[in-house]
């Protein structure tokens, strides 16, 4: 009986055991499943939730630990993540960092690439805002020279050097923008676009400014030549070539939200800036004109301005076709020596430059002046007067001896 109960205790007690340690095991297991689980979802929250590289630092150490921690419990973890798979977690994971690394790595070259744009425009900024001073002060000394000529030329001579300053600095501003901005494709134009919203100023504002500037200061400009009126439109017509090459682009990227608006508004400011130019230049080269004893019909664009120069020239030669004076011929040669010299040889490139003469137009005048100048040498009388006098030489032999047969 006593052997009986030892037994029964003996079996009762293995029995325990297993029970024991079987539930000791499932505890162990379910554990495991539920550490992996954690530490799992801690890093992925930390991959998804990386906005620099300092974010990301360790992760890559921290994915491979997790793998090797686990790896032995492949098994237990499969079976609680099924369909998934404990090797699938961590592909995804690798996954997740290497995609969060390439975005971050983006995000933070267009960071840079904004920031370094940002200090261009400053620059910029600065540096005309510099010639706006300067320019100010020359406009106010020029008002309050008019009495001293000699003065009054030099602060003029200062003042086409600004202007000729502030060219140089914008052409080189805009062709650093041709340079970023004519070949970027829209993927580009898009990250470029999330990035500059942080941005205070951008290109399309900063090339307002300059347009409104320029507007201004053809507005107020006076006692300027014609080669000065004709540099402004021709710095106007280079302005509206780089709009047209890269003004697209622009408003894509730097006014996403109405870039049909923009590129309008910026028409317009162009249209102003060519108005407020053209109301001086057609009047400072009919002056000038004038001033070389030329006097051309009235004009008032560059079609007029073509055809009061193709009128002149071929009225003139008409006329001296007709009556050979030697004041036709000179009328000839002062204007042949002001269009080569002046027109053609000191304005010929900001002619072009301005859309104000082609190539061809002037080459189609130069056509007209070479007949002028075939109609104008006067026709000399000195083979008629010895003609005369020959004709009188023969009569008189004549005469002469007639009278002495007689």
């Amino acid at each position: 009986m006593k052997k009986t109960i030892n037994q029964s205790l003996s079996i009762l007690a293995a029995l325990l055991f297993v029970v024991s340690s079987t539930v000791v095991a499932q505890q162990s297991d379910y554990q495991i499943q539920q550490d992996f689980r954690a530490e799992y979802s801690e890093l992925v929250n930390r991959v998804d939730n990386a906005v620099s590289s300092e974010d990301l630092e360790g992760l890559s150490a921290d994915i491979d630990a997790l793998e090797a921690d686990y790896a032995e419990y492949s098994n237990i973890i499969d079976a609680a993540l099924y369909p998934d798979t404990f090797s699938g977690k961590v592909d995804d994971l690798r996954s997740r960092y290497t995609a969060s690394e390439q975005n971050i790595s983006v995000i933070e070259q267009l960071n840079e690439r904004i920031r370094g744009l940002m200090g261009e425009l400053d620059d910029f900024r600065d540096q005309l805002s510099e010639l706006d001073s300067e320019q100010a002060d020359l406009k106010q000394q020029l008002d309050r020279s008019s009495a001293n000529e000699r003065r009054q030329a030099a602060l003029i001579r200062q003042y086409r050097q600004n202007l000729e300053q502030r060219d140089e600095f914008v052409t080189e501003f805009l062709e650093n923008l041709m340079t970023k901005y004519q070949s970027i494709d829209a993927a580009t134009q898009s990250e470029i676009a999330d990035a500059a919203e942080r941005m205070d100023d951008n290109p399309v504002e900063v090339l307002k400014t300059i347009i409104l500037e320029y507007t201004n200061i053809a507005d107020q400009s006076s006692d300027l030549s014609s080669a000065d009126y004709l540099a402004m439109r021709a710095q106007h017509g280079y302005f509206v070539d780089v709009w047209d090459r890269i003004g697209d682009r622009l408003t894509n990227t730097f006014a996403p939200d109405a870039p049909v608006q923009e590129r309008q508004e910026i028409s317009d400011l162009l249209a102003a800036w060519q108005a407020s130019v053209d109301n001086k230049l057609w009047n400072a080269l009919s002056t000038s004109f004038n001033q070389n004893g030329i006097e051309l019909g009235a004009f008032t664009s560059p079609s007029t301005f073509f055809d009061a120069l193709g009128m002149y020239v071929r009225e003139a030669s008409e006329a001296a076709l007709e009556s050979n004076s030697e004041e036709d011929y000179e009328a000839y040669r002062n204007f042949a020596n002001y269009w080569n010299s002046t027109v053609k040889g000191q304005w010929g490139e900001l002619l072009v430059q301005g859309n104000v003469l082609t190539t061809s137009e002037m080459a189609e005048i130069d056509v007209q002046l070479g007949t002028w100048g075939e109609n104008a040498p006067p026709t000399s009388n000195l083979m008629f007067i010895l003609f005369l006098i020959s004709l009188a030489v023969i009569i008189g032999l004549v005469v002469l001896l007639v009278t002495k047969k007689n």
